[in-house]
């Protein structure tokens, strides 16, 4: 018997995820051996599976390149051994085993020991949670750098069984991983473009009310959150009944749809920087005071300052900026909330803020509607705007397993929408019922007619949610310590400017010939292997972090697309990499600090 040894093997590495064993996993049994290499297994309905422990000479892989390779299947261990054998030495195995039964088999009958290497990592357990691993796995930079350098290989048992669970495995993980390659992040000018709004926007947390204070001030008590989807256009005179009984949150797009149908909501979310958030949601609009603002302080100027009512400034759990910015203000970490890339998610990391529950999601159709082309309820800035741009537009469209089972039609930036909603509610065990009544099945929600909805959970009046911000404190803001904290970081960026321009040089400066000796190469490579040390710093403080992560990492999937071997021409294409990321580093930091001194200029 292996299990001790085994336990002691897996329990080093922390990127393993592996699930409960319960009786209810175990759908194989062991039968008997035929020799080493043969094994038969019994599923519960009596069916005998035979498995070789034979590697697959068709499959194909690079040993000059980094891979990460997905496995499917861990029974066949000498197979294992000979697939890692083969690749790459710095490629990563991904090993994923769906049938918890066999992970038991060789947890307690077979040598582990491969999994001493550091770069195999193991998923067993139910597929549904596939999603949340591969999303973990790929928030290591190391992971994330090999992203578009992805293989599969299916064990003996998985390539003669289970082909729908092998295809349903794979399916997952390539959504995953291009879900992942599309946040990786916007482009530099995007990036900068926004931390120009962020530092414009900082004098509005004066008046700003602390996010933080209004934590868990909702707990257990229902919230809605509005949004503009097709399907909204059934039921969304249900929500009158609400108002008062549930914190109602509404989306941007919807707001002035709910407010023709004297439905008046406690918040209005944002998130978009663009100057059309502005002039479609919020100029020349009679907004209530009653609706409470809230966005990132990334949102257009003119949207604070033209809005009556009182606004919070959360900023974005996750992301490098506003970590960066919440030392500039010294605020907690209570005043970040998750936003994900949509209004709706706004509106939601607001709903688990407040502690709200359950957490009902209405017009979140996240696909078409019945009508072709139908994107959103009718009575939106869309009906006349933005629909006259087609919405073909937004990706490329795909089926998906709709409100009601049946296939829906979606967009790779709804699927994205989609996942984030479902990662929400996995990762914090929220309560959430999808009551849109259409539209794409959010995986881990309840799915209630609104109606219903609203008769079993708003039932109390709750306590005024104006009367309630009306009592939270604004941020206590000194100007002064800003001042001395943004003088700091423009003097920082300086010399990493400076840095970045001396490698710069001196990687411009390489001679690299098909004449030059190996010893002249090996010294290029160690030239251009102190460039890493730039892209660590850059990985290290928030704020580069943020503007430039997407350039590291695209620079990353460069360089590891080439070959790992020291020849002339391998090393002018990594030469060619590297001076693509320095200049625009440069180019950035500039920006950053001209962005610095606007707001310096500004305070004085």
């Amino acid at each position: 018997m292996f299990i001790d040894k085994n336990i002691e093997i897996l329990q080093q590495n922390a990127m393993h995820w592996i699930g409960n064993l319960t009786p209810s996993s175990i759908a194989h049994t062991f039968i008997s051996a035929e020799n080493s290499k043969v094994e038969y297994f019994e599923d519960n309905n009596g069916v005998v599976y035979r498995t070789e422990d034979i590697y697959d000479q068709s499959f194909e892989s690079n040993p000059l390149k980094k891979e990460i390779i997905f496995v499917i299947g861990i029974n066949s261990i000498d197979e294992l051994k000979t697939l890692h054998k083969r690749i790459n030495r710095d490629s990563l195995l991904v090993v994923i085993e769906p049938n918890l039964s066999f992970f038991n088999h060789v947890l307690q009958n077979k040598n582990l020991e491969l999994f001493n290497n550091k770069n195999i990592v193991l998923f067993s357990d139910n597929i549904p949670k596939l999603n949340d691993f591969i999303r973990g796995f790929f928030s290591n930079y190391g992971s994330l750098g090999l992203a578009k350098n992805i293989n599969f290989y299916q064990t003996n048992y998985y390539r003669n069984n289970e082909i729908e669970t092998t295809k349903y495995v794979i399916k997952t993980i390539r959504e995953v991983v291009r879900n992942v390659i599309l946040s990786v992040g916007n482009s530099v000018v995007d990036g900068l473009d926004g931390l120009k709004n962020n530092l414009e926007n900082l004098m509005w947390f004066e008046k700003a009310k602390n996010v933080a204070q209004l934590k868990n001030k909702y707990i257990d008590k229902p919230a809605i959150i509005v949004s503009a989807g097709p399907s909204l256009n059934k039921n969304i005179k249900e929500l009158k009944k609400a108002k008062g009984k549930a914190v109602i949150i509404a989306v941007d797009t919807i707001l002035n749809k709910l407010l023709m149908e004297e439905i008046i909501p406690d918040f209005v979310c944002s998130v978009e920087r663009i100057p059309v958030v502005y002039e479609y949601f919020y100029k020349d609009k009679n907004i209530p005071k009653e609706v409470t603002l809230v966005g990132p302080p990334l949102l257009d100027f003119r949207v604070f300052s033209e809005f009556k009512g009182d606004i919070l400034l959360p900023l974005r759990s996750g992301v490098a900026e506003y970590k960066w910015i919440q030392d500039l203000l010294g605020i907690d970490n209570d005043n970040f909330i998750g936003m994900g890339s949509s209004s709706a998610h706004v509106a939601f990391g607001l709903a688990e803020h407040l502690g709200a529950s359950p957490i009902v999601l209405v017009g979140q159709d996240l696909a078409y509607g019945s009508k072709e082309g139908d994107s959103h309820a009718t009575g939106t800035v869309y009906d006349d705007k933005v629909n006259n741009t087609k919405t073909e537009t937004l990706i490329q469209d795909y089926e998906v397993e709709g409100y009601y089972g049946e296939l829906v039609r979606t967009t790779y930036i709804w699927g994205y929408f989609k996942q984030w909603f479902e990662a929400q509610i996995s990762n914090h065990q929220l309560l959430v019922i999808n009551a849109t009544e259409g539209g794409a099945k959010i995986n881990g929600t309840l799915q209630k007619p609104l109606t219903e909805t609203i008769d079993t959970y708003c039932l109390e009046e709750l306590k005024s949610v104006k009367e309630t911000i009306s009592k939270i404190n604004s941020y206590n803001i000194n100007i002064n310590d800003i001042k001395d904290v943004l003088t700091k970081e423009k003097n920082y960026f300086s010399k990493f400017k400076e840095t970045c321009t001396k490698q710069l040089e001196v990687i411009s400066q390489l001679k690299i010939t098909h004449s030059s000796s190996t010893k002249k190469l090996t010294k290029i490579v160690e030239q251009l292997q102190k460039t890493n040390v730039i892209m660590n710093e850059i990985l290290r403080h928030d704020l580069l972090r943020h503007n430039l992560q997407s350039i590291v990492v695209k620079t990353l999937w460069d360089i590891n697309s080439i070959e790992q071997v020291i020849n002339s021409n391998n090393l002018m294409k990594n030469k060619e990499v590297q001076l693509k990321m320095l200049n625009t580093a440069i180019v950035c930091v500039e920006q950053i600090e001209a962005h610095i001194n606007n707001v310096l200029e500004n305070y004085n």
